[in-house]
């Protein structure tokens, strides 16, 4: 309808952030999904995100979030076995990223499980509940996705940059797949055992590091998950400082979406990938959520917690990777048969 260059900027900055304000103002059953879903599908492509991806999405956390309350109500009793299981299929998961990186039902399920299991074990909410208010939200940051796509459609693409990173091949063997779901366990089971606030972040955030059978694609990932962490929480202090001084809604609201605008531009100016883009305004729109739930200094350490938490995460991962890695470089066959140039040197 609204027909501009800016579009593009226009819709991945203003409908999460109106659509967060939406939910805190009405109330949903869990906040901050939808908002922070809707970034991704605005910042995955610069057309409309298939309707088979929002169905797959939606499947995926459904059945991921049934699967795991009809097990955490059969081995309530016995814990052990509930991580064994979540072992599984962190293994499964892991297994489908060695053979294609990109797999979007590994990747989704990965984020799932950990969201689940802290919803399960930490924040101890009716399982009974998970599957559908997931579902209802996926669903309705599809809605808004489009519903922003039919409002202010076209517009320059945010960026021409892609975000695939070129690395060599490494072996990779069953004891590294076994590790990397050992591993993302162990910091999801500390994470919880500790009551952490931000341990569904660390865990996918080390998972989604170490996915990557190439350790280099693994590191550049944690690099760009740090530095986008870092410029969201700077981009953010203005919307928590309106909250610190508990200004009205509308205030709050006003500012939020201008320091997306312009961070958006900043993104745009550095010629960020669509992945970065992607990370900038998730990681923007859960710190903007903690300003507007709290209503005090608390809201400025949380932004801080946050970015130390990330760090912590890309750290964990990075080590994992030097593990991994091998010492000495794979060395690449000759090709059989291959001529030798001739020396002219030679008498």
């Amino acid at each position: 309808m609204f027909h501009s260059s800016a579009n593009a900027l226009i819709r991945v900055a203003l409908f999460p952030t109106l659509l967060l304000f939406w939910q805190h103002v009405f109330g949903t059953d869990l906040p901050l999904l939808a908002p922070a879903m809707c970034a991704v599908f605005l910042t995955t492509t610069h057309t409309p995100p298939p309707l088979f991806m929002v169905f797959l999405m939606a499947g995926v956390l459904y059945f991921t979030s049934w699967l795991q309350a009809w097990i955490g109500t059969l081995l309530i009793d016995f814990p052990h076995v509930y991580y064994l299981a979540l072992l599984g299929m962190f293994y499964w998961c892991m297994d489908r990223t060695r053979k294609n990186a990109q797999d979007l039902v590994a990747i989704l399920l990965i984020v799932a499980t950990a969201m689940i299991a802290v919803f399960i074990k930490q924040k101890a909410i009716a399982v009974n509940l998970i599957p559908l208010a997931l579902l209802k939200n996926i669903f309705i940051a599809g809605f808004t996705a489009y519903l922003a796509y039919f409002l202010f459609p076209g517009g320059e693409p945010l960026t021409t940059q892609s975000s695939s990173v070129v690395g060599s091949k490494v072996p990779h063997q069953r004891w590294h797949t076994l590790f990397k779901a050992s591993l993302v366990l162990l910091i999801l089971c500390i994470g919880i055992t500790l009551d952490l606030e931000q341990s569904t972040i660390i865990a996918i955030v080390v998972a989604l590091i170490i996915k990557d059978p190439d350790p280099v694609i693994g590191h550049n990932y944690g690099v760009r998950r740090l530095l986008t962490t870092y410029a969201s929480v700077l981009y953010a202090v203005p919307p928590l400082l309106m909250c610190v001084f508990q200004t009205n809604i509308i205030g709050q609201l006003g500012v939020s979406i201008v320091c997306a605008l312009f961070m958006g531009i900043h993104a745009v100016e550095k010629k960020a990938s669509y992945n970065s883009i992607q990370m900038l305004y998730s990681s923007y729109v859960v710190l903007v959520f903690y300003a507007i739930t709290s209503t005090s200094i608390n809201a400025l350490s949380e932004g801080l917690t946050r970015f130390g938490s990330v760090l912590l995460a890309v750290l964990l991962g990075v080590m994992a990777l030097i593990i991994m890695q091998p010492k000495t470089p794979p060395t690449v066959p000759a090709l059989p048969n291959q001529p030798v140039p001739p020396n002219h040197n030679t008498p």
